[in-house]
């Protein structure tokens, strides 16, 4: 059976929600613990350590065991560190001895690169949803005020909205982000804040097309309110080619925000977005080229994903163009 374009984005547009949500119950590590800065930093992808699990529930980790009378020998870095029989889980090597696999490696801090993929989905994808709602709420509410207003109104939003797109959106937002310090909440309402313009247009071009129908002008004969007339009768006709727009603009947001992490503008460290990951990485390209490449092609599946699904809803829904 053919697979489809707009099946396989949906598929892996899916695939990243549902990992995003469920990455608390995954069991991966936590994203920003240095599991331990002598023996794990930067570890290729299938790599296997030794381990050892104490009684509290830790692992000790070591590049080799050795066993001597009364415990095991551990190997961490120059030396060898001493583990007795009583600290061990179950009290002996066979139910204390782990071989955890780091399916994606580890960073220069000994960070699990997979954890901090998974848990980096869930803020990038959460900026990149929210700050394009904000986006489609804030364009909606411009284009609708011009399209149903017409006149001088018309005119002073959409050369407002022009003089907004004339400056370059990722300069703008390094601009308010510089000003108003980072956080997530920043992130997300200056990106959300600084992308409202395409949807403005798009629905001021619906709006123009619809107040001149035929149901439109007997709900305004009716003595219906501009408000309840944009509410009722004209945005909903608008919602579709809004909603296809906003996909369009989430893949758009997470590569901005990508772009703002990787210039430390971004959300702050320690928690992981994929672009602080690609900016913690750029400097290792050659002999730990997992720490870069893992995140930038998550954001690159991402964003070809949603451009895909978007244009596909779009022919779906006017199969003209």
């Amino acid at each position: 059976m053919k697979l489809s374009g707009f099946k396989l984005a949906l598929g892996t547009i899916g695939i990243l929600a549902f990992v995003a949500i469920a990455a608390p119950w995954l069991g991966l590590h936590d994203p920003n613990a240095q599991l331990d800065g002598l023996v794990l930093p930067e570890l290729p992808p299938l790599t296997r350590v030794d381990a050892l699990e104490l009684t509290d529930g830790t692992l000790k980790f070591g590049t080799e065991l050795r066993e001597i009378g009364g415990g095991i020998e551990l190997r961490r870095g120059p030396r060898w560190d001493l583990v007795e029989s009583a600290e061990l889980a179950g009290g002996s090597f066979e139910t204390a001895h782990r071989r955890p696999l780091f399916v994606l490696g580890t960073d220069r801090f000994g960070r699990d690169v997979l954890s901090r993929l998974v848990y980096g989905s869930r803020v990038s994808l959460l900026v990149g949803f929210l700050a394009a709602g904000l986006a489609l709420g804030l364009g909606a509410l411009v284009g609708t005020a011009a399209g149903l207003a017409g006149g001088w109104v018309d005119a002073l939003l959409m050369r407002f909205t022009d003089v907004v797109l004339s400056v370059p959106r990722l300069f703008l937002a390094v601009l308010l982000v510089a000003l108003y310090g980072r956080s997530l909440t920043t992130t997300i309402v200056v990106l959300g804040a600084t992308s409202w313009m395409a949807a403005a247009r798009l629905v001021r071009g619906e709006i123009l097309s619809l107040r001149e129908r035929d149901y439109v002008q007997a709900a305004r004969a009716a003595g219906a309110a501009s408000p309840r007339l944009a509410w009722r009768h004209l945005l909903p006709s608008a919602t579709l080619p809004l909603l296809v727009e906003g996909v369009l603009r989430v893949g758009d947001t997470i590569l901005i925000e990508a772009s703002l992490s990787f210039l430390g503008l971004g959300v702050p460290p320690p928690d992981p977005t994929w672009g602080n990951m690609i900016a913690e990485g750029r400097d290792r390209l050659l002999d730990a080229w997992w720490i870069a490449t893992l995140p930038g092609l998550a954001i690159m599946i991402t964003i070809v994903a949603l451009h895909l699904f978007g244009e596909n809803a779009r022919k779906r829904l006017n199969p003209a163009t």
